[in-house]
């Protein structure tokens, strides 16, 4: 159980880090991103978190 809150912690503040990138980018550039880049960059970068959780503690 410990194992599954830290991984969907870990794809929450994945996703939090890719919105707050997001935030950041000159109007611009926010808009000529499709929204799928960004869903998928929350999707791998909360794999790569969940992988490392469930890497660590084994």
């Amino acid at each position: 159980m410990d194992r599954l809150l830290r991984a969907a912690g870990g794809a929450g503040l994945a996703f939090l880090l890719v919105l707050g990138v997001v935030a950041v980018l000159p109007r611009g550039v926010r808009d000529a991103v499709p929204e799928s880049v960004i869903g998928g960059a929350v999707l791998v970068l909360g794999a790569v978190g969940a992988r490392r959780v469930v890497k660590g503690s084994s």
